[in-house]
């Protein structure tokens, strides 16, 4: 059976799971295929005991430091060239930071529109020009919108009645007008039927 190729972050995940099992270093060694060094300086990153004084940035683990970084609104490359990370590491855990700080929404919308963010941003900017950024009226636009979908669904509706009662009617006066002449016919039989009765008297 092929063996199963790990990331680095998959690796770490793992020792951290075998490690909080009660796991040896030993074993975790053998179970994740790496060495017992970089096994401690996955367990001291996660614990938060890296070398330095107590206190000092330093002495945050490695995965803080990078939070820390990503608050201050540092750009991730200088993220990742001043603790030494690869990209992946860091785009990970800049995911995770964005979940911790609840802003995970506004990226998967992100990642979702793609180019068409622009679009959202207009709208957002022409909402505040208004003085409309806020969820109340938010909620109040969309509703008049939904009754403006009713409107259009109403007034085909009421098109289609129209059409409906025009053929109706149209229908009603061919026959309105062939039973007049049914019954100019019907006169003029009568009419006719009354002359001879009283030519023969």
């Amino acid at each position: 059976m092929k063996a199963l190729i790990l990331t680095r972050k998959e690796k770490e995940k793992l020792v951290i799971k075998l490690a909080e099992e009660g796991k040896s270093t030993r074993q975790i060694a053998e179970a994740v295929h790496i060495s017992l060094k970089d096994i401690g300086t996955i367990k001291r990153r996660y614990t938060g005991e890296e070398e330095g004084e107590v206190g000092t940035e330093k002495h945050l683990s490695i995965n803080s430091r990078a939070f820390k970084f990503f608050k201050e609104n540092k750009d991730l490359v200088d993220v990742a060239i001043t603790l030494n990370m690869d990209a992946n590491e860091v785009l990970d855990l800049h995911i995770d930071y964005l979940r911790l700080s609840n802003k995970n929404k506004l990226m998967s919308i992100y990642f979702e529109m793609g180019d068409e963010i622009s679009l959202l941003e207009w709208l957002y900017r022409k909402l505040r020009w208004y003085g409309l950024a806020n969820k109340k009226d938010t909620y109040n636009i969309l509703h008049q919108e939904d009754k403006l979908k009713n409107l259009d669904k109403e007034r085909y509706e009421t098109a289609g009645e129209i059409g409906r009662l025009n053929s109706l009617k149209m229908q009603l006066e061919k026959e309105v007008a062939e039973l007049m002449e049914m019954l100019g016919h019907c006169k003029s039989a009568m009419e006719e039927k009354g002359q001879e009765i009283h030519t023969n008297k």
